[in-house]
């Protein structure tokens, strides 16, 4: 095997490397100037190096199409962003992505071909994706309810079924006459009796029709159920 010392070498690499006088760039090589040692060194091709910052001005995706250099693969997320608004110059993952530079509704990409969507099994609801969930992950919920009908913190925190028991937005009252007091709920469980005889109707807010300054009947009492 002949060595050659390239300290030793005048001129550019290409003045050797031309595919006649040593070993050029093979037909399926990146586009790119005659400049070799831009990216290899001269003990070996590989690996290969490359350093972004010499890069003229452009975007990502003027070299990086598929063809000059490695593009989005055919199960990318479909977008028109620039590379690095996601990847680095360095690796291709981890990938990191930015929400806050995004308009528009979460479903707008959240919809199961352009980002992850709602699995099969999902709560059955029209609402955004955000109502519940943070761009830093999906099982964290930070749903909280705001309209005045609901009964409040249940000592027992009851999951979402317990009264959404088609899981989807309609509620499953036992007493929909009562609604949306906590007789709505809990017209079965009422004892009249010891209640002074007084109906379901008349006490149909256990919550706050006799104990209003105790927490006994609150729902946020774990010693009454």
């Amino acid at each position: 095997m002949i060595r050659v010392d390239h300290a030793d070498v005048l001129g550019t690499c290409f003045s050797c490397h031309d595919g006649s006088t040593a070993s050029g760039k093979p037909a399926s090589h990146i586009a790119s100037d005659n400049t070799c040692d831009d990216c290899h060194s001269t003990t070996a091709w590989t690996p290969a190096v490359f350093d972004h910052a010499n890069v003229s001005p452009g975007t990502c995706s003027s070299c990086h199409n598929g063809v000059t250099a490695t593009g989005k693969h055919t199960q990318h997320i479909q977008t028109s962003a620039q590379c690095d608004d996601c990847h680095t110059t360095r690796a291709w993952l981890p990938a990191s992505f930015n929400h806050d530079l995004v308009t528009g509704s979460c479903s707008t990409c959240h919809n199961g071909v352009q980002a992850t969507g709602k699995p099969g099994n999902h709560f059955g609801t029209s609402l955004q994706c955000d109502t519940c969930h943070q761009t830093t992950n999906w099982t964290t919920l930070i749903f909280r309810h705001s309209s005045p009908t609901y009964p409040g913190d249940h000592s027992g925190n009851p999951p979402c079924t317990a009264c959404h028991q088609t899981n989807s937005h309609v509620v499953t009252w036992t007493a929909p006459g009562y609604q949306p007091d906590c007789a709505g709920c809990h017209a079965n469980d009422y004892a009249p009796g010891e209640h002074e005889n007084r109906s379901v109707s008349e006490n149909r807010n256990c919550a706050g029709t006799c104990h209003k300054s105790s927490p006994e009947h609150s729902v946020r009492d774990r010693n009454w159920d």
